[in-house]
C-alpha cells in the first residue's frame, strides 16, 4: 500500500472543496458554532441554540445528496439553482421551530428533525441514481459510501484520539492547565470538519462509469457463513412461534414486530451485497437467495401486521405505532416489488423508503395528525365508556386515560379535549395543580371530572404481584419544618438493615422485614422513636403503581413519643407487593426530629 504524499492529501482536500464548497463552508460554520457553544460552557445558550444546532446537524447530508444529484443530471450547471433551493428549505426548516425550551417542548419538533435527519441520509444513498439506473454502477457506488464512511471515521477517530493523548501529555508532563472543555472541542472539530472533509475527498466523480465489479472474497465468505446463517437462525425462530401461537390460539407479542423487521431489513442488506454476483458466483447459499427469502418472509410479514394491529386496537396509533405501520407496508411492498418486478432496481429500496419518511412528516396523512386522531378517539370511546358506568373507571381503563392525557399535553393538544369533556381542560388543570408537582396533572384532570377508580377491579388487576413507584419531587419543591430541630436526607433500600447512620444524638434504624424506621437514643436506648412503614405502603398500594400520583400528604407520616417528635417525608418510593407481603426496594425520604 502506497502512502499518499503531503501533496496529494492537500490537493484531495482543496480538490473537495471546490467540488463541494457549499457543503464544506456550511460544516465548517456548523463546527465553529458548536465549539463556541462549548467554550462559553453555559448549559443556557445551547437550550437558547437549540434550532441553529439543529439545522447545522441537518444540512450536511441533504447538501451532499443535492449536489451528487446535480452532479448526474444532464448539464449540472444549470441545475446550480437546487442547492438554493436546498438552503432556504433548511432556512424554512430553522424558522419553523419555536422557542425549543427544555421540558416544554411539542415533541413533533424533534422528531421531525429526525425524519429530515434520516431522509437526508437516505437521499445519499440513491441521489446519483434518481433519473438514471445501472446495476453494476449502484452497487460500486454503495460500496464507494461504505468504504469512504469507515475511511473518515477511521482518520477522524485516529486524530482525536493522537490529539487528546497530546493534551494529555502536555497537561501532566508540563502541569499546563487544560480545561476540560477543550477535549469536547476537539471532538466537535473532528467529527464536523475532518471526518465531512474526508469523506467527500474520497469520493469519486462519474459514478455512472463505474460499472466494473471487484467482489472482494471477504465480502463473500461474511455473506455466505455469517449473515446466510443468521437469517435462517431467525426464521427458525419466527416460524416456531408462529406455530406455538397459532396452537395456542394466541395473538402475537408486539415485541415479534421488531425482531421481524430486523430480519426484513438483514435480507435486504444481504440481497444489496450479493445483487451483481447472485447468479455468477459458485455458492449454493448465495444462488438461492433470492427468491427463497422472500417466499418465506411473506408469511412473517402477515405475523408482523397481526402485532401491529393487536397494538393499535388496544392502545390507538401513537408516533412509534404509526412508524412501525409504515416500515410494515415498506417491507411488503419491497419483498412484492423484488419477487414480482423484472427490473428489480435496488434503488427502490432507499428511495421508497425516504418518500415515504418526507410524507410522514407533514400534512393531514402525517405522522403527528393521525396518532393525535387516533388518541383523541381512543378517549372519546374510554371516556363513554366510564360516563356509562357512573364514572367509574378499572385500574385499566384509569390508566389508559391518564396515558392519552399525557400524551396529548405533551403535544399542546390537551385542549382539543374541551367538546369531548364538556369543561376547558387547560383551566382545570391550572386550577388543581398542585406547585410541588407537574406530573399529577392527568390525574388532576380526572378528579376534575369526577372520575374514581373501581377499587374491586383494582385489586383483582393487581392480586398477585406489582411494582410500585412514586416520585413526586422537583427542584420548586418548599418543605414545612417549623417546630423540628434537626434534620436528615436518608436512603432506604432491602438490603440495609445494618445502616450506620444517625441524627443528632439518635441512631437511625430500619427493619427492612417488618418495615420499620427507628430513631434510637445512643444515651438510652429506651428513648426511642419509630414509624410504622406496613400500613402506610398498604394503603399507597390501593392507588395503583402509576409514577408521580400522590399529594404530598400521603407520602408524609408524622411519629410521636414521649418528648420526641418526627416526621418522615418520602420523595421517592418504590416497594413491591405480593400478595398480602409488602417490602420496600429502595427509598428517599427527608426525617426530621424534635427533642424537647
Amino acid at each position: 500500500m502506497i502512502m499518499p504524499s503531503f501533496k496529494e492529501i492537500t490537493d484531495k482536500a482543496l480538490n473537495a472543496f471546490k467540488r463541494f464548497p457549499i457543503t464544506l463552508i456550511w460544516a465548517i460554520f456548523g463546527t465553529l458554532f458548536f465549539i463556541w457553544l462549548i467554550d462559553v460552557d453555559s448549559t443556557q445558550l445551547f437550550d437558547k441554540h437549540q434550532g441553529t444546532m439543529l439545522t447545522f446537524g441537518l444540512g450536511v447530508s441533504w447538501l451532499i445528496g443535492t449536489k451528487f444529484l446535480m452532479e448526474h443530471l444532464n448539464q449540472p450547471k444549470k441545475w446550480q439553482w437546487l442547492q438554493i433551493v436546498t438552503l432556504l428549505l433548511l432556512i424554512a426548516f430553522y424558522l419553523h421551530l419555536p422557542d425549543l425550551k427544555p421540558n416544554n417542548v411539542n415533541p413533533k419538533y424533534y422528531i421531525r428533525f429526525i425524519l429530515y435527519l434520516l431522509a437526508g441520509h437516505l437521499f445519499l444513498f440513491f441521489a446519483p441514481f434518481a433519473f438514471k439506473w445501472n446495476k453494476e454502477a449502484y452497487w460500486n457506488y454503495l460500496k464507494s459510501i461504505c468504504i469512504a464512511v469507515g475511511r473518515s471515521f477511521l482518520f477522524s477517530g485516529v486524530l482525536y484520539l493522537g490529539l487528546v493523548l497530546a493534551l494529555l501529555a502536555v497537561k501532566y508532563l508540563f502541569d499546563f492547565e487544560i480545561r476540560g472543555e477543550r477535549y469536547g472541542q476537539l471532538f466537535v472539530f473532528c467529527l464536523g470538519i475532518v471526518n465531512t472533509w474526508t469523506y467527500l475527498s474520497d469520493f469519486p466523480k462519474n459514478i455512472l462509469d463505474k460499472n466494473t465489479i471487484k467482489y472482494n472474497k471477504a465480502l463473500e465468505v461474511f455473506v455466505k457463513y455469517i449473515l446466510i446463517p443468521l437469517v435462517l437462525l431467525y426464521i427458525v425462530i419466527l416460524y416456531a412461534y408462529t406455530i406455538k401461537i397459532v396452537l395456542a390460539w394466541n395473538l402475537p407479542k408486539g415485541w415479534v414486530s421488531y425482531l421481524v423487521t430486523a430480519l426484513a431489513l438483514l435480507g435486504f442488506a444481504i440481497q444489496i451485497m450479493i445483487n451483481p454476483v447472485q447468479k455468477t458466483i459458485k455458492s449454493w447459499t448465495i444462488n438461492r437467495f433470492y427468491p427463497w427469502f422472500y417466499i418465506l418472509l411473506l408469511p412473517l410479514i402477515i405475523l408482523l401486521f397481526v402485532a401491529i394491529f393487536k397494538r393499535i386496537g388496544d392502545y390507538g396509533i401513537t408516533e412509534n405505532r404509526y412508524f412501525i405501520l409504515v416500515i410494515a407496508i415498506w417491507i411488503l411492498g419491497i419483498t412484492l416489488y423484488l419477487l414480482i418486478s423484472k427490473r428489480k432496481s435496488l434503488k427502490m429500496l432507499p428511495s421508497s423508503l425516504f418518500l415515504l419518511i418526507v410524507l410522514g412528516s407533514f400534512g393531514f396523512w402525517s405522522v403527528f395528525n393521525i396518532s393525535k386522531n387516533s388518541q383523541k378517539a381512543q378517549f372519546i370511546n374510554l371516556f363513554s365508556a366510564v360516563k356509562e358506568n357512573n364514572n367509574i373507571a378499572t385500574g385499566t381503563e384509569h390508566d389508559q386515560l391518564k396515558s392519552i392525557i399525557d400524551y396529548l399535553n405533551d403535544r399542546k393538544a390537551v385542549s382539543e379535549l374541551d367538546e369531548i369533556t364538556g369543561i376547558s381542560i387547560e383551566n382545570a388543570m391550572n386550577d388543581t395543580v398542585l406547585s410541588w408537582s407537574n406530573y399529577s396533572l392527568p390525574r388532576k384532570l380526572l378528579d376534575s371530572l369526577q372520575i374514581s377508580i373501581d377499587q374491586e377491579s383494582l385489586i383483582a388487576e393487581k392480586a398477585d404481584s406489582d411494582y410500585y413507584y412514586y416520585n413526586n419531587w422537583d427542584n420548586s419543591t418548599t418543605l414545612n419544618i417549623s417546630g423540628f430541630k434537626y434534620f436528615k436526607q436518608i436512603h432506604l433500600s432491602n438490603n440495609n438493615d445494618n445502616m450506620e447512620e444517625s441524627l443528632a444524638s439518635f441512631n437511625i434504624q430500619f427493619l427492612h422485614k417488618s418495615n420499620e424506621l427507628w430513631l434510637v437514643s445512643k444515651k438510652d436506648s429506651t428513648l426511642k422513636l419509630g414509624f410504622s412503614l406496613q400500613d402506610r405502603l398498604m394503603t399507597l398500594s390501593t392507588y395503583g403503581p402509576d409514577p408521580n400520583e400522590l399529594e404530598a400528604d400521603k407520602l408524609t407520616m408524622v411519629s410521636k413519643h414521649k418528648s420526641l417528635s418526627g416526621k418522615l417525608i418520602f420523595n421517592e418510593l418504590n416497594f413491591t407487593k405480593e400478595k398480602d407481603s409488602i417490602h420496600i426496594n429502595n427509598a428517599n425520604a427527608y426525617l426530621f426530629l424534635k427533642v424537647d
